[in-house]
């Protein structure tokens, strides 16, 4: 009688069916496995507002963990059942594998949750290179949850391979196949008409999870005519506005102690737009270069901002532009100007750009009635008439009572100058709007129209101070005279002319002069910001005996404390300058790293994880969860 033997063909068949059907299980386990562990983005993000909003966060966590672990399954798991049929190893390699992927995913949800931003190919690479160093960031953990996880991992491969040994038919796979995939189609389904109507509670939610890009369809609904894409434009930028002022503001960190002092000085701060550093020469200006060696000068100040509005909130708040919005949203004006009223000192404020803007009407002066909010035009004379407007203010002031004033001049930031002024540097270039006609055989002249409009400003920046000295105010009033950014002329090779285009020094470096009734003449040539401004009057004028970190991202500049970096910038670009580099990055957690001296790219540098955790740190500690 024969007896009848399986073919080796069909037992390797039925083995590789066996090792696929195992895969399905094994899969599916660790997706609930890889449930739990993101449940950590969950609870890193603030809760939706409404129940729709709460419905797709639950949806798309179900839908796209589990379409990622699909995926990783074809990618692994699938071809190398028919690679490596032997089951023993098929399994143990499958076990290596899922606890690789675990592993990154707890690694991300750590990243997320410090840094709101998920791995990349930058933050990996710079996790490794920082691996042995000291940071902040623990990675302790890993060294618990990692042999935990392979333990799990060993349980379910054994359990699932004996499961699926003794399966019968039934609909429990189909069933479960069939809500994951409904979750992941809804999820995707749901985002396309939110993102149609901006519905804000989903919409927020995009970034929520690695991997996750949602699906969208303005395109198809634009063509046939079922979305008005201006109308999208413009309500999209107001809800940007909003989400990024979800979380409310906790500032100061503690309330102000403050003893007076008896003889309060005035206080003049002076912001010429557009003027750089190294302006600031005998040559171009006589003035301010003679006035600065008689008083205290910061040779290495950085601007908060590229950009004016910007800038002057890290002038007047002390704290970094990205929470602007936020004080704009919660109409809180700077603690220096309400101290200021609240010890009765008379407020005045002139600008060549006018006071209508955002920046003073919803900001820096929101809660000064006195201050006129009047529209004005740029013109040639411009300066001319804020300076006279300030001169007319200062004559009135015939009171005892303490005064502050700001005066803005635009001369270098916009090259108008009156057209009967003649400039010692010539040829200049005369075109009316010198940065549309600029072509490089106009270099020279262009810059020489900067340097000329510069000396207008110091030519005005003397009647300022002559002002005083006239009325006897010189040694009542503390002086500062700085700037809201440099220009650029290309010294970067980047095709960068003006400011708002690059954080180079030629952009961030300005002057910053102090006179200071009863200090000697200094040259400090530590690294200062804007941000010190802020603590430095609040403490040394006005009497706060808070630390300048409870209310403010700078220090007293007058203090024998360095700062190690800077961090600068906006919300949609941080930067951190430190002696020698000059780190950029967003909210995606891309990287790039320049050159203080001539900003060049540095390829192979890396951030400095320390630094950038407490650049995190700053950038959220006056906030409070919602």
């Amino acid at each position: 009688m024969a007896i009848l033997r399986p073919q080796p063909g069909a037992f390797q068949r039925d083995q590789i069916s066996r090792l696929i059907s195992w895969g399905h299980w094994f899969t599916f386990f660790n997706i609930l496995l890889a449930l739990v562990i993101s449940s950590r983005y969950i609870l890193a993000n603030p809760w939706p507002e409404t129940q729709l909003g709460i419905g797709y966060l639950i949806l798309s966590w179900l839908g796209h963990f589990s379409f990622v672990g699909f995926i990783t399954y074809l990618l692994t798991l699938f071809p190398l059942s028919f690679l490596i049929p032997n089951q023993k190893l098929m399994r143990n390699c499958s076990v290596v594998i899922a606890v690789l992927v675990l592993s990154v995913l707890l690694i991300d949800t750590q990243i997320y949750h410090v840094f709101k931003f998920h791995i990349n190919p930058t933050v990996w690479d710079l996790l490794l290179k920082e691996a042995q160093s000291k940071s902040e960031l623990n990675w302790n953990f890993l060294f618990i949850v990692i042999p935990v996880l392979f333990l799990l991992e060993l349980i379910i491969s054994n359990y699932t391979w004996k499961m699926q040994l003794r399966r019968r038919k039934g609909v429990w796979g189909n069933a479960i196949s069939s809500i994951l995939v409904s979750c992941f189609l809804l999820t995707h389904l749901t985002y396309i008409i939110a993102d149609a109507k901006l519905y804000e509670p989903i919409i927020s939610q995009r970034s929520n999870f690695p991997l996750s890009y949602p699906m969208t369809a303005r395109s198809f609904l634009s063509k046939h005519g079922w979305l008005d894409m201006e109308q999208y434009r413009s309500k999209a930028a107001q809800v940007a506005e909003l989400e990024h002022t979800k979380q409310r503001l906790h500032y100061p960190l503690q309330p102000l102690q403050v003893t007076e002092s008896e003889e309060k000085l005035n206080i003049l701060l002076v912001v010429v737009s557009g003027l750089r550093a190294d302006m600031l020469q005998p040559a171009v200006m006589p003035f301010l270069s003679d006035f600065a060696v008689k008083n205290q000068q910061f040779t290495q100040h950085i601007a908060g901002d590229n950009d004016h509005a910007g800038s002057l909130f890290s002038l007047f708040y002390g704290l970094p532009e990205a929470y602007r919005s936020n004080f704009d949203a919660e109409g809180v004006s700077p603690l220096l100007i309400d101290e200021l009223q609240r010890q009765d000192y008379v407020l005045s404020a002139f600008s060549s750009y006018g006071l209508n803007q955002d920046i003073y009407r919803k900001g820096i002066f929101h809660g000064v009635r006195q201050i006129s909010r009047r529209k004005r035009e740029l013109s040639p004379h411009s300066d001319q008439q804020t300076l006279a407007g300030w001169q007319n203010w200062l004559v009135r002031q015939t009171s005892e009572r303490p005064w502050f004033s700001y005066l803005n001049i635009t001369v270098p930031s916009t090259l108008a100058v009156p057209a009967d002024y003649q400039g010692p540097f010539q040829p200049e270039l005369l075109d009316g709007n010198p940065f549309a006609a600029f072509t490089p055989e106009n270099h020279d002249k262009f810059i020489n129209r900067y340097k000329n409009a510069v000396r207008y400003s110091d030519e005005q920046l003397q009647l300022v101070m002559n002002a005083l000295q006239e009325r006897q105010l010189s040694e009542k009033t503390v002086v500062i005279v700085t700037a809201d950014r440099g220009l650029e002329f290309n010294e970067t090779n980047t095709n960068s002319w003006g400011s708002g285009s690059n954080y180079s020094t030629y952009q961030m470096n300005v002057p910053f002069i102090v006179s200071w009734p009863g200090k000697m003449a200094h040259r400090w040539d530590k690294m200062s910001t804007h941000y010190d401004l802020a603590p430095t009057l609040l403490h040394d004028v006005l009497g706060v005996e808070n630390e300048d970190k409870s209310y403010s991202s700078g220090r007293n500049l007058f203090s024998n404390q360095l700062h190690d970096w800077l961090l600068l910038g906006n919300r949609q670009h941080y930067v951190i300058y430190e002696p020698g580099t000059i780190t950029e990055f967003n909210r995606q957690g891309d990287f790039s790293i320049y050159t203080r001296k001539n900003y060049q790219l540095l390829d192979d540098s890396r951030p400095n994880m320390a630094v950038l955790l407490q650049v995190m740190n700053e950038l959220t500690r006056f906030k409070d969860a919602p």
